[in-house]
């Protein structure tokens, strides 16, 4: 799995190629509590783009950072996503609690209030 961030108007993008699954989702959680602990609001953007799938371990790992990043009245949303990874959200209902755009620049926009 590689892991690439860029930062927008102080909107922090996590590109990530490859799947996410058990074993590498540590090192994922490693690099955005990495940006988590550098004071700022946080606000990240997690583009799926390269990612062809996540298993349970990689979803366990976002909605922990997500509550993490929650608390500290930041924001976590997602774009990108291939259909199988759009299905997993809904049927694990993560769907209702994730925020998903369906490009990196409508998720952009959603930072922009």
């Amino acid at each position: 799995m590689k892991i690439k961030v860029t930062t927008k108007n102080d909107v922090h993008i996590i590109k990530i190629e490859g799947p996410i699954k058990a074993g590498n989702e540590f090192e994922l959680g490693q690099k955005i509590e990495e940006y988590i602990s550098k004071g700022d609001v946080p606000k990240f953007i997690i583009d799926l783009k390269k990612v062809p799938f996540i298993n349970s371990a990689g979803l366990g790992m976002f909605l922990n950072i997500y509550k993490h990043i929650d608390g500290l009245k930041g924001r976590m949303v997602f774009t990108n996503l291939n259909s199988d990874i759009e299905n997993l959200m809904e049927i694990t209902k993560l769907a209702s609690i994730f925020e998903i755009y369906k490009t990196l620049e409508e998720a952009l926009e959603s930072f922009e209030y």
